[in-house]
């Protein structure tokens, strides 16, 4: 035993630091967005006012058509948060933009997008950020592979995404739906859009 305790403790000192790496950081807090900026094909003004943060829950109308987006750019992450469609509504459409760049005159900057889509939720688009995934193409759009069974609308589905150099992998509801490498950028903004339905999010987590 006591030739085999330096050799554990010298294990556990140099797994600790593996362990210490790893920071878990809420992306949204209370009611402050000041971590968070906003686009739109109305100006940032008119995105501002459709998206709001109460008790936790960020809400966006829909309208104008755009995104909120992190004001500072992120690699080698993995994000997870959860989403809903608003009781009693159709569902609708919406998206998770990633390795976003500097916006441009359309409502969406370029990035690669993970669809929320109903019944879509975890396709790829590339706007314009290239990818190569495992599914069909269909397009600019890569069709998920695996049914994740989102939840009926008014209940809050979930999304992991793991963003590693320049591959890609996004779990719906546990299921893993959609992978993808070679990505064509591997850093910058996280975006949610607004896109013509009310959406909501929660528990946005992002750990490096």
């Amino acid at each position: 035993m006591k030739t085999l305790a330096p050799v554990l403790l010298t294990a556990l000192l140099t797994t600790l630091p593996i362990f210490a790496e790893e920071k878990s950081t809420p992306l949204i807090s209370g009611d402050d967005l000041s971590a968070w900026t906003f686009t739109s094909k109305d100006g940032p003004e008119a995105a501002e006012k459709s998206w709001t943060l109460k008790d936790g829950i960020l809400s966006t109308t829909g309208i104008p058509i755009g995104v909120i987006r992190t004001k500072e750019e992120y690699e080698n992450y993995t994000l997870t948060f959860e989403w809903r469609w608003l009781p009693g509504s159709e569902g609708g459409n919406s998206g998770l933009l990633l390795h976003s760049g500097k916006p441009g005159a359309g409502p969406n900057p370029p990035s690669i997008e993970s669809q929320l889509q109903q019944n879509h939720a975890g396709d790829f688009y590339m706007i314009p950020v290239t990818v190569e995934a495992t599914g069909k193409k269909d397009g600019g759009r890569w069709i998920r592979t695996a049914d994740p069974k989102e939840k009926p609308l008014g209940e809050w589905n979930s999304m992991t995404v793991v963003c590693k150099a320049d591959t890609i992998t996004v779990h719906v509801n546990g299921t893993l739906v959609n992978e993808g490498k070679n990505l064509s950028a591997t850093k910058g903004a996280i975006c949610f859009q607004a896109e013509g339905t009310p959406i909501e999010f929660r528990n946005i987590t992002l750990k490096q």
